[in-house]
């Protein structure tokens, strides 16, 4: 095993600097085989192992995208912005590290340390249907490891969870004009257009952090005149902050982001893109507008 670890390691460094960051940003997802293969080739065909690496992994090899590739650094970023803290990269984390294979958990609970309640460490538990995965912070320093030792039969049920996943994406999207309400309005005051993004908070996922809830928001707008040239740009974070009893008393409300316009008289396309980072859900909508 050594001696295998050791000629492993003489040909990694081998490869040049492109090769090196695929074999690192796919170690989670590369068999053994694969590594083994890539490593041993000769370096003129490596550009076409690694396009057939993401080629046989393409859901739909019909469509223009590669949902898998896609979807698989999308989530990179995603661990990269939730799990930051850490003293590494958000992604190579033990949360991060599951949240890219298995995806967002269906639900996500934190225990801080608690000694007269029993917990003496602070505690993440995510569940994927009903399987918990547990991370503790063992020095309180912020620094969860995985605990949960048998993910394996993760693998087994995943065909399961992506069936109702797949199930849940249904019922997202078909609230998709709810996830994303926005009008154009005329301000009252000054008669300026302004655009009204309006998210029902009920619609919001949040995270649990020392008994408040956070999330953040990313907003991009783009408006577009007839010759689909961008005349106007608006990209920001909103981050939100609240307790669980003011989330109740949200019930039926929305929150609201305010962007004023100053355009000229004119006909725009209004692009919007929204996404909820804790539960990495982007979804986009399109309006048509004449000022």
């Amino acid at each position: 095993m050594l001696l295998v670890c050791c000629g492993s390691y003489q040909l990694e460094k081998k490869l040049n600097p492109k090769e090196q960051e695929f074999l690192s940003i796919v170690r989670f997802i590369i068999t053994k085989n694969e590594r083994k293969i890539f490593l041993r080739l000769d370096p003129s065909e490596r550009k076409s192992f690694i396009e057939e690496f993401w080629a046989k992994r393409d859901p739909d090899p019909f469509t223009e995208e590669n949902e898998y590739k896609e979807e698989y650094f999308s989530r990179i970023e995603r661990a990269n912005r939730l799990f930051r803290g850490e003293g590494t990269p958000g992604w190579l984390t033990d949360r991060g590290r599951v949240y890219i294979l298995f995806g967002a958990p269906f639900s996500r609970k934190s225990y801080p340390a608690d000694y007269n309640g029993g917990i003496t460490r602070p505690r993440e538990v995510w569940y994927y249907g009903n399987f918990p995965i547990v991370f503790v912070d063992r020095y309180s320093s912020g620094v969860f490891r995985l605990v949960t030792t048998n993910l394996a039969i993760l693998n087994e049920i995943n065909v399961a969870l992506r069936r109702v996943r797949e199930e849940q994406e249904k019922q997202i999207n078909k609230i998709t004009d709810l996830l994303i309400d926005f009008n154009l309005e005329l301000a009252k005051s000054s008669n300026v257009p302004v655009i009204l993004v309006k998210i029902p908070y009920k619609n919001i996922w949040f995270e649990e952090k020392d008994n408040v809830l956070e999330t953040t928001l990313y907003l991009a707008i783009r408006i577009l005149n007839t010759a689909e040239k961008i005349v106007l740009q608006h990209d920001d974070d909103y981050f939100i902050s609240l307790n669980e009893k003011s989330l109740l008393s949200k019930e039926g409300e929305e929150y609201v982001i305010e962007i004023p316009l100053i355009l000229a008289k004119g006909e725009y396309s209004i692009q919007v893109a929204l996404e909820n980072e804790t539960r990495g859900k982007k979804v986009f909508k399109e309006l048509k507008i004449k000022i």
